[in-house]
């Protein structure tokens, strides 16, 4: 290359280096700040007015203490910008049960940094939330599923957001029958539906992802927050450290696995993904093909949900 070529090769190597270390060092900055659970309660941020007519009520099925806040960007921009009531229905407190009064006070903290309205059934959860409870222990499993079923019977959700069914983690995979079932008991013989089913990726990416979510900057801080707020867990894995390049992946994928193989990145920096899809009565109901994007300032609405993804 010569002279000239390799200085401006080492000019180049430097300027990419002290990219990468400009993001070791923001990582190292945010271990620094405190986390939780927090006393007293932190003040919320005050959701829009809502639109004329009943808010949105949607439930979120967690099968964890902190997935409310690392998948929950959806129904949290949907409470901020729509006034939507948000519940988290805390599917466990986790498998350990001298643990569980501790993830319990995290949770709430979380919760209340979201904004969301908290409901742990039977105060500690529901236990071994697995395909293998279900296969093995029917009656016990058949409990659960009416135990939730009662839960959306008194709660009457509009949309309810779980786990896909391949989501690695045996619980997150579990709470996805769970709810599936619970929500097809609720729902039959009551004419009900069609109701938005909307499935949350975490542990393992979603296979059909049909919406990405634009997730704007104050959204995103409101989640990393609410993750810290679980402090006995980021103490043993600060995941919450790294949600942001985990969105900025979803970016990347998405505009493509979503928006089409060859289709333009999107122009914002920090996504969610999910795969809409409805139940009706005891019915799963496969969503329209295609996939959809709802950009940061795109207005927030269940019809959108239903004219875009219902297949008639």
């Amino acid at each position: 290359m010569g002279e000239t070529g390799d200085a401006e090769g080492q000019k180049r190597f430097e300027q990419w280096l002290d990219y990468v270390q400009q993001m070791v060092k923001l990582l190292e900055a945010g271990g620094s700040i405190p986390t939780g659970p927090t006393e007293p309660p932190f003040e919320l941020p005050a959701p829009s007015p809502p639109p004329l007519g009943k808010p949105a009520k949607i439930l979120v099925a967690a099968p964890h203490p902190d997935d409310e806040a690392l998948i929950g960007a959806l129904p949290l921009r949907w409470r901020l910008e729509a006034g939507a009531r948000v519940i988290n229905c805390a599917i466990t407190l986790g498998r350990s049960a001298s643990e569980r009064r501790r993830r319990a006070a995290e949770l709430r903290s979380a919760c209340r940094v979201l904004g969301f309205s908290l409901i742990i059934p039977g105060d500690e959860g529901f236990s071994d939330v697995t395909l293998r409870n279900r296969q093995e222990a029917p009656e016990e499993w058949a409990a659960k599923v009416e135990a939730l079923k009662e839960i959306l019977d008194r709660e009457k959700p509009d949309i309810v957001l779980a786990p896909h069914a391949e989501d690695f983690h045996t619980t997150h995979i579990g709470t996805h029958y769970l709810v599936v079932e619970a929500l097809g008991k609720h729902l039959h013989g009551k004419g009900g539906g069609p109701l938005p089913l909307i499935e949350t990726e975490f542990w393992h990416e979603l296979s059909a992802p049909n919406l990405m979510v634009g997730v704007p900057p104050e959204v995103l801080a409101i989640q990393i927050m609410a993750t810290a707020e679980h402090g006995g867990e980021v103490s043993r894995n600060p995941y919450h450290l790294r949600l942001p390049a985990r969105m900025m992946d979803n970016v990347r994928r998405g505009s493509e696995v979503v928006g089409g193989q060859g289709a333009p990145s999107q122009p914002f920096v920090f996504a969610e993904l999910y795969r809409v899809t409805f139940m009706k009565g005891k019915e799963r109901v496969l969503p329209r093909p295609g996939g959809r994007m709802l950009g940061p300032d795109q207005k927030l609405d269940i019809e959108w949900l239903r004219t875009e993804f219902w297949p008639e």
